[in-house]
């Protein structure tokens, strides 16, 4: 069975129900074939209909292909908002920043398909950008000095406040000369400023070296909500933190 970003058991029945409808249009090419065989060997027998079957079979598995891609669609949403709630509901209720942050870049990656997720923020005195989360598709943290991006792309998307997509950075105009694009061989980058209060705090910046053509404009609301509560999270340890040390 095909795979999908379901999350829970309840929606083993979608997953179900779109591999139906895959099947379902396996079906009709088949019928479509052997529909075709019958008119030809009719037709060498002297019989020919008057009703277009091939045009009605066309028909008939166009609609349902486009059924299957509309709820494929539907179904894949509504699994990226299954996981957007459980992450929401993980950073309201625990204390550990680690595990909320390390869940929400695992999260990022497992939808994405990146290769390296990285959360990075502005420190607040120095304006300086500090990793504060930094996780592999093997789910395995990245030491700041492990940590490979480009830092023209996240310090234009800084810059301008606007989001950075990439199919294919190698041979993407924007980035010629960025000798941090060059050396790295990067392929598919997102990078997106994060706002907290009004005010950019850092970005999330998310790539793949192998695979061109990840991300698109979609992924931006969906990577934008789950690095918006990251830093939401970070923000609330460090009002936890200080109050702590206020109590002390």
């Amino acid at each position: 069975m095909r795979k999908y970003p379901m999350t829970d058991r309840t929606n083993l029945n979608a997953a179900r129900f779109l591999e139906s409808l895959h099947q379902l249009t396996s079906d009709a090419e088949r019928l479509d074939s052997v529909l075709t065989r019958t008119m030809q060997a009719l037709e060498k027998n002297g019989i020919k209909l008057s009703v277009d079957v091939t045009g009605i079979m066309a028909t008939v598995r166009q609609d349902v292909e486009n059924v299957e891609r509309a709820s494929r669609s539907v179904f894949t949403e509504l699994g990226e908002f299954q996981q957007l709630v459980r992450t929401s509901a993980l950073i309201t209720s625990s204390l550990d920043l680690d595990q909320v942050l390390h869940e929400v870049m695992d999260t990022i990656i497992s939808l994405t398909r990146a290769e390296r997720a990285y959360l990075m923020l502005r420190d607040q005195s120095t304006d300086e950008l500090t990793i504060r989360a930094a996780r592999n598709w093997d789910r395995e943290s990245l030491a700041q000095e492990d940590a490979i991006f480009s830092r023209s792309i996240v310090n234009t998307a800084i810059a301008q406040g606007e989001p950075i997509i990439t199919t294919n950075a190698q041979a993407d105009d924007r980035f010629q000369g960025m000798q941090s694009v060059v050396s790295t061989a990067l392929r598919s980058i997102l990078c997106i400023p994060l706002v907290l209060h009004g005010r950019i705090v850092g970005v999330l910046y998310a790539d793949n070296r192998v695979e061109q053509g990840l991300f698109n404009q979609d992924s931006v609301p969906l990577m934008l909500a789950f690095g918006s509560q990251a830093a939401i999270a970070i923000e609330n340890a460090r009002l936890f933190a200080r109050v702590k040390d206020d109590l002390d």
